[in-house]
């Protein structure tokens, strides 16, 4: 009982940081206009290239922790994550006007730490709830989801009380700092669940390699999810110049940021528990045309009714994390998960982070118009829902290159 008591809390507590890591990705994102004025610039691709360099690092991140997973301790790596990604967002108070550079370092800073989360929790949560993968992984996407959501509402409530972009990313870091010292007290790891034996502190043992069925099974994975994380990173980071050019009104990016991802506090746990009873195929493809859909109807929506689009994104991307995850966990070992996971978060990660620093660029091209944002989400829309479809189809993918289940 004592041990089963320490797995839930741990699992409370991952959840908890999920959250917090998320929210230290995009509490700025409704500020990015106030940010692109402080930086005394009108380039829309300088402003979301801060994103995309941070989910670049941020990736490489999970594939070092990935391929190290099993080697390292849990609590003290998690917490070592927070820490660092928490500091770096403290020192966002002081970067200067002149800045820009610094802001560069510290979003790298933010990334390293950032990306420990989820390589080594995923696979100490798949561990300790073998058999309910899915629901555990729902319980680890109520904390993003909460983040997710509460994030920029919190940003935007603070903005209106006259606080500026900077002295909010001091709240928040210090708020990231004593969750990290949080989690070092709580998590705990004895091992003696695993199902597998997994070795510790050998320096001469590397977790079990990649074959080429599972690289090919990788490759359908990341290319398919990573339509997700490309769509996903534009519409949080242009939102507010959307917006803006559609309404008016910049500052309304934090409430329909909130709208977005409130439901996913409740999607994620019921889709993964449902998806671990009737399969995750029919899931999958109908979270990720939901996402597509009401990506690529937005622009063409009266602004009345933006908040049901977000609403629907939201409720459907958040949905399709655990989904998404759980389809790796049911198709690898214990042995080789932490290392699939480290390359699959690093790909997806990778090729997402492409999405803010295009979709800006290309606003900066044809113009910040409403028809130019009405391209912009179509295609990255139709791009979702067309690699939903083809998720449907995994399962076929597994069986044809004779993947050995966990």
């Amino acid at each position: 009982m004592h041990q089963k008591n320490h797995a839930r809390a741990s699992l409370y507590c991952a959840s908890a940081l999920h959250g917090m890591i998320h929210t230290l990705s995009l509490f700025l994102s409704p500020l990015n206009v106030e940010i692109a004025a402080y930086f005394q610039t009108h380039s829309v691709a300088t402003v979301t290239s801060f994103k995309t360099a941070y989910l670049i690092v941020y990736s490489a991140s999970n594939l070092f922790f990935g391929v190290w997973t099993h080697r390292l301790p849990v609590r003290q790596t998690l917490s070592f994550g927070m820490l660092a990604n928490s500091v770096a967002v403290t020192l966002f108070y002081f970067v200067p006007p002149d800045g820009i550079s610094f802001m560069y370092i510290l979003w790298t800073l933010a990334a390293v730490g950032g990306g420990v989360y989820h390589p080594v929790a995923n696979v100490f949560i798949t561990r300790k709830f073998s058999e309910r993968k899915g629901w555990a992984l729902g319980i680890t996407g109520i904390g993003s989801g909460i983040g997710f959501a509460f994030g920029p509402l919190i940003t935007g409530a603070l903005s209106r009380l006259g606080l500026d972009w900077q002295l909010i990313a001091l709240l928040f870091g210090l708020t990231g700092t004593l969750a990290g010292g949080i989690a070092y007290l709580i998590i705990r790891d004895d091992g003696k669940d695993e199902g597998v034996h997994l070795e510790r502190g050998n320096p001469n043992k590397l977790p079990q390699g990649l074959t080429w069925p599972l690289l090919g099974f990788l490759a359908w994975m990341i290319l398919l999810t990573a339509s997700r994380e490309v769509s996903m990173w534009s519409i949080l980071d242009v939102s507010a110049f959307f917006l803006e050019v559609s309404t008016g009104n910049a500052s309304l990016a934090s409430w329909h940021l909130f709208i977005m991802y409130l439901p996913g506090i409740v999607t994620q746990p019921f889709i993964g528990t449902w998806s671990d009873r009737w399969g995750r195929r029919g899931f999958a493809l109908l979270t990720f045309s939901v996402f597509g859909v009401a990506l690529a109807l937005l622009p063409f929506l009266s602004p009345s009714w933006y908040l049901l689009s977000y609403f629907l994104m939201g409720a459907a991307q958040s949905a399709s994390v655990p989904l998404v995850e759980a389809m790796i966990a049911d198709h690898t070992t214990p042995e080789n998960r932490g290392m699939m996971f480290g390359i699959f978060i690093t790909a997806i990660m990778g090729l997402g982070a492409v999405g803010p620093y295009l979709s800006g660029a290309w606003l900066d091209g044809v113009g910040r118009t409403l028809d130019s944002f009405r391209l912009l989400f179509s295609v990255l829309g139709g791009t979702v829902v067309f690699s939903g479809i083809c998720l449907y189809f995994t399962p076929y993918v597994s069986n044809a290159l004779k993947l050995k289940k966990g």
